[in-house]
């Protein structure tokens, strides 16, 4: 009997620590986006340095994600991919930031032939991660933030719907013209 309490408390423990994280990140709306470099996988499969500060003056979509190939994040990926042409004709960029390594992100943008870099977090001991306030109890939590050409955060998406979300971005991106 008493197992059970323990693995009661134990998952308890950890759905509030997944849920201060999802309402920290929200604490970045209406700031200046979080600036940083890590390596990254660009869309033509090449690995650098990605630099945030490079995108700063444009409308970027900064979004995080649990894992690589995993369903719901390659669901998400697609998604993306799929409706770049509309994002780049509202001159709207796309970064995804996962945990995963280097060697990950390129199977997954290899696989999916993705047209926007893929970010590792993982040689920084998840600074991104922390400094966004996405850092889970095993992996990132799914977040998407929206900044604007003057590198403010403007809408932070906590609870994301991978579905719809490109019809939500592409509304809060009206709303800010």
């Amino acid at each position: 009997m008493n197992i059970k309490y323990l693995y009661a408390f134990i998952l308890l423990s950890l759905l509030s620590i997944s849920f201060y994280n999802l309402q920290a990140a929200s604490k970045l709306l209406g700031k200046a986006v979080p600036i940083f470099k890590s390596q990254a996988v660009f869309p033509d499969g090449s690995v650098g340095l990605f630099d945030l500060q490079d995108y700063v003056g444009k409308n970027l979509i900064i979004y995080f994600y649990p894992m690589d190939s995993s369903p719901n994040c390659t669901i998400q990926a697609k998604k993306f991919r799929d409706e770049i042409g509309r994002l780049n004709k509202e001159n709207i960029f796309v970064v995804g930031v996962s945990t995963d390594s280097i060697k990950s992100h390129l199977k997954f943008q290899k696989k999916l032939a993705l047209p926007f870099p893929l970010v590792s977090d993982e040689s920084h001991k998840h600074a991104i991660s922390k400094m966004y306030k996405t850092k889970g109890w095993v992996f990132d939590n799914r977040s998407t933030f929206l900044v604007n050409k003057k590198g403010i955060v403007f809408k932070v998406f906590d609870k994301v719907d991978i579905k719809n979300q490109i019809e939500d971005i592409l509304e809060c991106f009206a709303e800010q013209k």
